[in-house]
């Protein structure tokens, strides 16, 4: 039996033929190892490799002993997904999640690997074995009431015998998705989420749908940004749920603490020049208080629009206050340069803990409030054309500065 996983996600990537592929250099990192053993599998070789970001990275390789032994070793800075997989199947695959200076001890069989298996030594590996235990427990009952329904198919009564099978159905599946919501409750911080997230009780039947569980998807996906802000599968998700933001048409999943009308709570940040810039320093002015993250797809969109609008409206009397949800200063002022980003921007890298996500509600992209020069606000998450049409009514036709018009210092 296979446990399917979502294609979306990261962790099913093409498979890598396994090779004589150089080992990678694990310098400046801590080294964790793995020992397995698997009966009936003397004489294979495993392969451990680091998940990239379009494929696998070998990390280490060792000939299967006569008592069914081996050993492997990896170079880490951090947790990370690898693959455990075996010559003879290279379909066949464990997925594992070390952290530094881990001993990581996993066991099983030839006969079903990899449905089965034991790890120990590595929390976040332990959760995904017991994640995939369960799913298939699911399938297999699952399974047995195909084989209950097949036997049936001549039967007089088989539209009863239907009924029963379907009723007992619908409450195994209801089972599996009670468990996959309690793991992700009580594995808040985990990378094992984006596993969960990631299952599916056969082809087709995901145990989480991202047309109806979004915000299953969006909570995961900001926890996970919280605290892994700069890791490849959380940076993954964040980008897989803006995608589905965007083509289901949801907006930014704010808490309503700041709306239309109201006056705009104050906001005094560092920017990335050091000094402290207040929002209110700039009343008198029209003012888009925009949140934005270098690491956010939907902000880079984002950002180019409101570059154009800007750039418009700039002699309008209108400036762009932007708050950068960051946590390391490098990737904000890098994400600045990038995007040659000419307004004000402040942070206190905190990412979504900031106090003026927090002060203005805001827990998703995209995020914005316009604020008129009285210092109420105006409009709540305008798109770029509604924030360009509002801006048209509010301060007229766009004043053009010629070289004529521009006095240059002397």
């Amino acid at each position: 039996m296979r446990v399917y996983f979502r294609h979306l996600l990261p962790l099913v990537l093409c498979a890598v033929v396994a090779g004589c592929m150089p080992k990678a250099k694990n310098e400046l990192r801590t080294k964790f190892e793995l020992l397995g053993e698997f009966d009936g599998m003397a004489g294979d070789v495993a392969y451990l490799k680091l998940v990239r970001d379009n494929g696998y990275e070998f990390i280490d390789s060792a000939t299967v002993d006569a008592n069914g032994r081996f050993s492997l070793e990896g170079g880490i800075a951090g947790p990370d997904f690898y693959i455990l997989h075996f010559a003879s199947d290279n379909s066949r695959q464990i997925t594992l999640i070390p952290d530094t200076a881990q001993v990581l001890t996993v066991k099983g069989r030839a006969a079903d690997f990899p449905d089965s298996y034991e790890v120990t030594g590595s929390p976040e590996s332990e959760s995904v074995c017991q994640l995939v235990h369960h799913i298939r427990h699911t399938r297999d009952v699952l399974d047995s009431l195909g084989r209950i329904f097949r036997s049936n198919i001549d039967s007089p009564d088989l539209a009863d015998v239907k009924y029963k099978l379907d009723s007992v159905y619908s409450v195994v599946c209801k089972g599996q998705r009670k468990f996959s919501e309690d793991f992700l409750k009580a594995h808040p911080d985990a990378l094992a989420q984006i596993v969960c997230l990631s299952q599916y009780i056969a082809p087709k039947m995901p145990v989480f749908d991202p047309a109806k569980d979004f915000d299953i998807y969006n909570n995961v996906s900001e926890r996970l940004s919280a605290r892994f802000p700069n890791h490849l599968q959380t940076q993954k998700l964040v980008a897989y749920v803006e995608k589905m933001r965007l083509s289901q048409g949801i907006g930014s999943q704010s808490h309503n603490k700041v709306s239309k009308g109201d006056e705009a709570p104050d906001i005094a940040l560092r920017s990335i020049k050091g000094d402290t810039v207040r929002l209110s320093s700039l009343k008198g002015k029209y003012i888009l208080l925009d949140f934005w993250a270098s690491w956010s797809d939907v902000s880079k969109i984002n950002a180019e629009n409101l570059n154009k609008i800007y750039w418009k409206y700039h002699y309008n009397n209108f400036v762009v206050y932007q708050v950068a949800l960051e946590e390391k200063a490098d990737a904000w002022k890098n994400g600045l340069k990038a995007q040659k980003i000419p307004w004000i921007s402040v942070s206190d890298l905190k990412l979504w803990s900031s106090s003026a996500a927090e002060t203005y509600g805001v827990r998703a992209f995209p995020a914005s409030f316009l604020i008129g020069p009285d210092f109420k606000v105006l409009d709540v998450n305008p798109t770029a054309d509604q924030l360009d049409e509002r801006l048209l009514q509010l301060v007229g036709k766009p004043i053009k500065r010629g070289l004529d018009s521009i006095k240059v210092a002397k």
